[in-house]
């Protein structure tokens, strides 16, 4: 059962927390957590695959275009390491300082979510 699948327009965020984990349609068995969020944003990761301890993969949620990806910086590499670091990079969006990339983008897909 999908939760929200939007065609990349203005969507309704749903109540999230830090700590709360959500599957993406894309990647289903790679569930991400909830590290910072705003009524814009919300910034998710999850551990990179085959790395050691502490290398984390990001994708941003943008409820007002109901897509999600990586901001746009060459390599994607941004440091979400620490929650402080996450809310950085919200509050970095929140401001316009970054944007979601348009190359690397995809429609939002929550197929589902669990609480902390």
């Amino acid at each position: 059962m999908t939760l929200m699948n939007t065609t990349g327009s203005s969507t309704t965020p749903i109540p999230l927390a830090p700590g709360d984990r959500i599957r993406f349609g894309i990647e289903p068995r790679r569930p991400y957590t909830v590290r910072a969020l705003s009524k814009n944003f919300v910034v998710c990761t999850r551990h990179r695959d085959f790395a050691t301890q502490g290398e984390f993969v990001y994708t941003v949620i943008d409820w007002r275009s109901g897509i999600r990806g990586p901001v746009t910086v060459i390599g994607h590499s941004m440091d979400v390491s620490t929650d402080q670091q996450c809310r950085d990079l919200l509050d970095d969006l929140e401001v316009g300082r970054w944007e979601i990339s348009h190359r690397n983008r995809v429609q939002l897909d929550i197929l589902d979510r669990g609480e902390a």
